[in-house]
Parts: structure tokens; sequence; C-alpha cells
């Protein structure tokens, strides 16, 4: 009873819910203004040469809803975006997205891996008439999408999106060893495909992973590279997303993340940068100094990527005051180079010499201050210089004494109680 009463409520709830959504639809996306290369691009979501023309792309919303300011269209695409991959660019509040569009042939790839998904290796017939391949994103989300020119006349254009590759995670941020997912998706009509993520960095690329979904089957796989499969609710949409395990400073770079089909392949693009903040220590802890005699201080920074970092040094005269540039008590300060560690972080040291210590340097505070990228706020290490045999005990050590000796005695006199009392008996017969 209480399971169907459960039910009932939530089929209320649910009623009344597809009553407000039917009563107030959401509004219609606003267009995206776009760059039309006149050149042909290079399959697969690669930008062409050419001139570009101002365009325009609607996603099935009133003609009369204003894009955002900018040149009249010289063409106007009507997009038909069956599974919604390009709308949300066009839905408020929203960040004007980049967009560029190509003329493109659709074309299946070159990998031995995407061989099979045509014989020939060639776009099928079915594969004729106009296409174009848009590139939109905004910081937030990325899309490529493969478009099929339907009719239209020389400033109207009608297209159907007919495979989409989508990520959530344009620009990614990864701590040196902490797992990241690359979030990556694509939408298209049911059919096998071939999936293939590649890694570039200064220069040189490598395939990362490569899945068929014909044969279920990774034809290339790398150790801590994972893939991450799954439908979305069945609506087109299918995750293909890749786990890095422990990310390094070599895994910084760029991920492409390519998807390819019997009529046509397409891509996206996501950054990734790694990071990790720097380790400081100070040598050393002690800065006792006899009269006369100079000390060096060296700060030791490791540990830290990305490879630029700043170490400065501070003084502030008897503790108090403001921290200032220690000019006139440093004699020679130097830094090291840089030294790379076999995980990629880096680590250097920074060195202080001070000029002889005399009696009103005791109690300054010399710092080290290093700036990172890695860092919120940069990072302060200090040790306080105390001239030998100037000064006896502070009262806070005299304090503290005080109180340990009060802790012990009343400690002993618990334990031995009895240890007292002759001396008081013998006092009391007397």
């Amino acid at each position: 009873m209480a399971a169907g009463l459960r039910l009932l409520l939530a089929g209320l709830c649910w009623s009344q819910f597809r009553v407000e959504d039917a009563a107030s639809p959401p509004p219609p996306p606003a267009p995206v203004r776009c760059a039309l290369l006149e050149g042909v691009g290079r399959g697969g979501g690669l930008p062409g040469g050419g001139n570009a023309r101002p365009a325009l792309l609607r996603f099935g919303g009133d003609a009369e809803t204003p894009p955002e300011p900018g040149p009249e269209p010289e063409v106007t695409f009507n997009v038909s975006d069956p599974w919604g991959t390009l709308t949300p660019l066009g839905v408020p509040p929203r960040t004007p997205p980049s967009c560029e569009l190509n003329p493109t042939n659709p074309q299946t790839g070159s990998d031995p891996w995407s061989r099979p998904m045509h014989p020939d290796a060639r776009s099928p017939p079915t594969a004729g008439g106009q296409w174009w391949v848009a590139a939109v994103g905004t910081p937030q989300y990325g899309v490529t999408a493969l478009l099929q020119g339907g009719m239209g006349t020389e400033r109207t254009i009608t297209a159907a999106v007919a495979l989409a590759v989508l990520t959530h995670t344009p620009t990614l941020r990864a701590r040196v060893g902490s797992p990241i997912h690359l979030h990556c998706a694509f939408a298209a009509p049911p059919s096998p495909f071939v999936l293939e993520w590649r890694h570039q960095n200064r220069g040189a690329g490598r395939v990362l992973l490569a899945y068929d979904s014909s044969t279920a089957r990774a034809p290339r796989t790398t150790p801590g590279a994972e893939l991450l499969l799954g439908t979305r609710d069945g609506d087109g949409v299918t995750a293909v997303t890749l786990r890095l395990a422990r990310p390094s400073p070599g895994d910084e770079g760029t991920y492409i993340c390519s998807v390819f089909l019997p009529h046509g392949h397409t891509q996206t693009v996501l950054q990734l940068h790694v990071f990790e903040p720097p380790k400081v220590t100070l040598s050393p802890k002690n800065l006792v100094v006899a009269p006369g005699m100079s000390a060096e201080l060296r700060c030791h920074v490791s540990g830290f990527y990305p490879l630029d970092v700043t170490v400065t040094w501070q003084h502030r005269a008897g503790g108090s005051g403001t921290s200032r540039s220690p000019r006139d008590t440093v004699m020679d300060s130097w830094t090291s180079g840089h030294r790379q560690a076999a995980d990629g972080t880096y680590s250097r040291t920074a060195a202080a010499r001070l000029i002889p210590a005399r009696p009103q340097h005791h109690g300054d505070v010399y710092s080290c201050v290093v700036t990172h990228t890695a860092l919120a706020k940069p990072m302060r290490v200090s040790v306080r210089l105390l001239l030998a045999g100037t000064e006896g005990p502070h009262l806070e050590d005299i304090t503290g004494l005080f109180l340990v000796a009060f802790v012990l005695c009343g400690l002993i006199r618990w334990l031995y109680p009895k240890a007292a009392r002759p001396k008081e008996e013998t006092k009391k017969s007397q």
C-alpha cells in the first residue's frame, strides 16, 4: 500500500511537471555567428584556408531571434540538430561562442583500425551533396559537427547534423598524479564506429587508445589510459571519455578525440595543463650567529611544474614592521639552474649570504618568498636571526619553564603522597 502510494504521488508530480513544461517551453536558442571559410577543409574537423565570409547558424528558432551584434551574414544555415549538440551554445545566459565553418568532403580515416569502416576507404554514394564541418566552442563547451546540406538558395541553406563530436572539458588542469577525466562524446545515427584518442605535445604525436565498436576491442592501448564508454539515456549521444590514471608533466598538451563512421569522421580538441605546487624549505632552520660572523641562507624549492618560478628574499628588522628587500643586510645572492626529476617536476635553490652579524641584527627575520602559477598566493618560509651570547632567555621561555616545573611538582606529589608525611609528623612531635 505504501509503495503504491509513493508511485501515485510520483506519477502526480511527474504529470504536473509535464503540464508545466508544456505550458512554458524553453526559449528558442539564439543564432550563432560563424566565419565561413571558402577553402575546403582537410576533413575530420580541421579548418581549411581561404577567405572568410560572415555566416549565421540557426537552430529552428524564430527567424526574428536576434543574434549577437556583428556584420550582416552573407549566408544563413538553418540547421536541424536532432541530438541538441549545437543548441546549448545558443541558449542564454551564454558566452558568445567562436565558430568556424568549412566546406568539406566526408571521408573515412587512413589509420589501420578505421579502414574497415568502408571497403574502398571512400565515402559511400549516399554521402553525396554539399557538406560542411562546423567547429563551435566556448571555454566550457566545444563541438565539431559534420553538416549535410539539403535544399537552399545562395543566401539560405538547409543542413542537418550527421555527426557531432563534443566535449564539456575543452580546457583542463590536472595535478601531477591525480586522476583526470577528458570528456568526449559523439552523436550520430546508430552505426558501427571507431574511436581514436591522440596526444600531441611539442611537435610529437602518438595514439593513446583506439576502439572498434564492431569487435568491442581496442587495437591500440597505452598503460594509464582508460576508455569510459557509455550511452546517455538512449538519446543517441555516446560517451567516449578518456581517463588518465596518473598524469605527469609529459601528459600535458593537446588531446584529439576522433570518431570514424562509415559516412565520414570528425573530431574535437582538448587542452590539458598539468601543474604541481612547489615544496619550500629554508636552511638552516635555527639561525644562531656569533657576533661578527656571517651566515648563508638556502631556500630549496622542489617538485614544481610548470617550469617558471620566482624566488625572492625579504627582511624585517627586529621582527617588526613591514618586510623589505634585504639590500643592506645581504652581501651576495645567487640562484641555481633548474633540475628536472624523474617524474618531470623541477627543483632549484636560491641562496643569500648575510653581512657579519651585529647586535642590532638580533631578532631580524629573513623570508624566502616563492611565486608559482600553481599557488593561489606566494608561499613564505621565514627564520629569525639570533645573536649568540647577547641575550638571556625570553619571557616566553621563562614562563614555559615555570609551567613545566609546576606541572612536574604536582605530578610528583600525586605519585608519592607519603614522601612528605614523615617530615610533617616529626615537626608535630617536636
